[in-house]
C-alpha cells in the first residue's frame, strides 16, 4: 500500500505540473499569434463606448433569472454599433459552480441602418474561488450563432459555434463606510479569449481577445456600478483583416429578491 500511495502522489504531482505547462504553452502560443498578427496584417482601429445593464432575479433558493441589455456606439458616440439583449436561467451544479442556459439577440448597425441580426443560444459554466479578499471567477461559454445579413443578398444567412473562456479577478480596494461594510470600491481585471468553430469559418478561428481592467463602486450587495477599460483585438471574417478596439464599458448590476441574512 505504501508503494501505491507514493505512486498516487507522484501521479498527482505530474498531472498538476502538466496542467501548468499546458496552460503556459497555450497562453504563449496565443500571445505569439497575436504579436504575429500585429506585425504582418492590416489592422483597423476603432474606439467604442458600451453601456450595459445587468439584472439577477432570485426565483428560488437555487435558481436565478439573469438578464442584460446593452447599447454600443463607436467613433462618434452618436454612431450606433449594436443593441444587445440576453437572458438565461442559472442553477447550481456543484460547490461554487453554476450552470447557465440562455439565449441572446444582437442587432448590428451600419450607417444607422440594421445590417446584421444574430440569435445566439448559449450554455455556460461559472466557478468562483476566493483567496482571502481576492475573488477569482472562471467562465466557460459555448455559443451557437445564427446570423441574418440584411446587406448581403448573395449570402443572407450563416452559422457558427464560438467558445469563450474568461478569467476574472475582483479585489476590494477601499472601504468607503464604517457603518456599511458592503459600500466599497473594487478593482476588477481579467482576460477573455474567443474561438470560432464551424465549416463556414475560414480565416477567423481566432475571433477576439479582451483585456479588462477598471474600478467598480459597490453600493451594497444588490447594486454595483463599474467602469471598465477593455482592449479588444480580433480577426475578422475577411482575409488579412484584423480589428483593434479601445472600449470604455459602463456596467450597472442590480439584484432582486436577495434578502440579507439577519444575525441573531
Amino acid at each position: 500500500f505504501g508503494h501505491l500511495k507514493k505512486l498516487e502522489l507522484n501521479f498527482k504531482h505530474y498531472f498538476h505540473t502538466m496542467k501548468i505547462r499546458s496552460f503556459s504553452t497555450l497562453f504563449i502560443g496565443f500571445l505569439a499569434i497575436s504579436i504575429n498578427c500585429h506585425a504582418q496584417k492590416i489592422v483597423n482601429r476603432s474606439n467604442q463606448q458600451w453601456l450595459q445593464y445587468y439584472t439577477q432575479i432570485k426565483l428560488s433558493e437555487k435558481v436565478l433569472l439573469m438578464s442584460d441589455i446593452g447599447f454600443r456606439t463607436k467613433g462618434d458616440i452618436q454612431d450606433w454599433s449594436q443593441i444587445t439583449s440576453r437572458t438565461g436561467v442559472a442553477y447550481p451544479i456543484g460547490k461554487n459552480v453554476q450552470g447557465v442556459t440562455g439565449i441572446a439577440c444582437f442587432t448590428a448597425f451600419n450607417d444607422s441602418k440594421t445590417s446584421i441580426i444574430e440569435i445566439r443560444p448559449y450554455q455556460e459554466i461559472n466557478s468562483t474561488i476566493k483567496f482571502k479578499s481576492l475573488t477569482l471567477q472562471n467562465r466557460f461559454r459555448i455559443e451557437a450563432r445564427s446570423f441574418q445579413n440584411k446587406t448581403n443578398a448573395a449570402n443572407p444567412t450563416s452559422f457558427n459555434f464560438r467558445l469563450r473562456y474568461r478569467l476574472y479577478f475582483t479585489l476590494p480596494f477601499i472601504k468607503l463606510s464604517s457603518k456599511n461594510p458592503d459600500f466599497k470600491l473594487l478593482l476588477n481585471f481579467g482576460d477573455e479569449l474567443f474561438i470560432n468553430l464551424g465549416k463556414e469559418i475560414i480565416y477567423n478561428t481566432f475571433d477576439n481577445n479582451r483585456i479588462l481592467i477598471g474600478p467598480a463602486l459597490q453600493i451594497n450587495k444588490q447594486l454595483n456600478i463599474g467602469l471598465t477599460y477593455c482592449y479588444q483585438f480580433g480577426q475578422r471574417s475577411s482575409a488579412s483583416t484584423y480589428e483593434s478596439s479601445n472600449i470604455f464599458w459602463l456596467g450597472i448590476t442590480q439584484k432582486f429578491g436577495f434578502k440579507e441574512k439577519v444575525k441573531e
